[in-house]
């Protein structure tokens, strides 16, 4: 997400104590008009309970001046280079003042906030409370806590309130899968997580789980978290995606 490195800001000195009960953060780089068709897309959220963080590669495309033009549809942005995808999400976080985060990039829409069980779970100081979602307008992604948990990324990011204060950032090495290493490491410290049924957000689906690259992080993370021996299971995963895939078309 390399770009522009004059850094410009928006609205960010307002970081601090807040009763904000999520922050949802968007990193773009070179994607003016797709911000603004999810800044509309959450702008019926927000209020009291939800602020919208914008974190900018430094784009070119206007972007920077589409935040600076409107400043009703937007908390707080910052619009400077970075290192990928996960170092403006690191941004991202370290500005956020609610108490979950939850990140909607390009190509995701909200669809719900479960404000009431967020508001029970932030009394517990649940760690990660993760919900569906529609992929690609048919598909339903379920959460999961089983073993998949260790060979798979059995929380979308999109439907994911991670409690703010226990986050554990994201490894900026990682060029793909940064969030799927963020889980594991979550998994390992023993988080609290709950499981939710609502649909929280629309997601298309860019297919990069399954590029060469992806899995490669995918087996690094799983090695350096779990070991080798998971890496088997991992592997006949990714082996039997496609047919997995096939199959759930032929039954829509």
């Amino acid at each position: 997400m390399q770009g522009d490195n004059r850094p410009r800001t928006g609205a960010l000195g307002t970081s601090g104590t807040t009763s904000q009960l999520v922050s949802v953060i968007t990193v773009v780089f070179q994607a003016r008009d797709e911000l603004e068709a999810i800044a509309r897309n959450i702008q019926p959220f927000r209020g009291p309970r939800l602020e919208f963080i914008v974190v900018d590669g430094g784009s070119s495309d206007g972007t920077a001046d589409f935040l600076v033009q409107h400043p009703e549809l937007v908390d707080a942005w910052i619009s400077e280079r970075d290192s990928g995808v996960y170092d403006a999400m690191n941004k991202g976080l370290r500005i956020a003042r609610g108490t979950y985060v939850l990140h909607l990039n390009a190509g995701d829409r909200l669809r719900n906030i479960p404000w009431a069980k967020l508001e029970t779970y932030a009394g517990e100081r649940i760690d990660v409370v993760s919900g569906r979602v529609l992929v690609d307008g048919w598909e339903e992604f379920l959460p999961r806590t089983t073993f998949t948990s260790r060979i798979d990324n059995t929380w979308h990011h999109q439907a994911t309130f991670y409690r703010r204060v226990a986050h554990l950032g994201y490894d900026d090495s990682y060029q793909i899968c940064g969030d799927f290493d963020h889980n594991q490491r979550l998994l390992k410290a023993g988080c609290s997580i709950r499981l939710i049924s609502e649909i929280i957000a629309d997601h298309r689906n860019d297919g990069l789980s399954m590029e060469k690259n992806a899995r490669r992080e995918i087996y690094r993370s799983i090695r350096r978290h779990f070991g080798s021996l998971y890496l088997i299971p991992a592997a006949i995963r990714f082996q039997l995606a496609p047919l997995w895939l096939w199959y759930k078309h032929r039954r829509t």
